[in-house]
């Protein structure tokens, strides 16, 4: 195995588990810029990888750390990505773990992450936005991303299962 593509996948997931605030969900367009960066996969494939991913338990940067790292390397990528992308916030949490009881409440730490919450926003839009023309491939597939969209607005239906949805229609529909 090349060891040089295994410390560049742990450095990049280790880059980006750096820079995942409000969730692994705010990873997703940073990843998706440093695959296509990296020519590690085609658009659809991380766009596949996403929505098996979503589909399954535990948090998504992790998964999408795995599947990438796997695409790369096998077995050894997928532990060098899900390792780089789960260490920084390991380090910090043990290192700030006595902090946060005292910084709760401060009103910098507050104001800080009612600033970095609309960015995270403002990256998923992106990224939906990105991915776009790739997934809403005709006005059927513009449909079920409607209708998608409209059942988690105006329902409490678990995403899983509209995810599962989605899939079946897929398959049914021969998509």
């Amino acid at each position: 195995m090349n060891a040089k593509i295994l410390l560049t996948l742990f450095w990049t997931m280790a880059k980006l588990g750096c820079a995942t605030y409000g969730g692994g969900p705010s990873v997703i367009p940073l990843l998706q810029a440093e695959v296509g960066a990296h020519q590690w996969m085609r658009t659809e494939d991380f766009m596949d990888a996403l929505a098996v991913g979503n589909a399954l338990p535990g948090p998504i940067a992790t998964k999408l750390a795995a599947v990438v790292g796997h695409k790369v390397a096998g077995l050894p990528g997928a532990s060098a990505a899900v390792l780089g992308m789960i260490l920084p916030s390991i380090i910090l949490v043990l290192l700030l773990l006595r902090l946060v009881g005292m910084v709760k409440d401060n009103p910098r730490i507050i104001s800080m992450l009612k600033g970095l919450r609309p960015v995270v926003v403002a990256m998923l839009a992106h990224t939906a936005y990105s991915m776009a023309p790739s997934s809403l491939e005709g006005a059927f597939t513009w449909g079920i991303g409607l209708a998608a969209l409209l059942i988690m607005v105006f329902t409490k239906i678990n995403p899983v299962w509209i995810i599962m949805a989605g899939a079946a229609t897929g398959v049914v529909f021969k998509l």
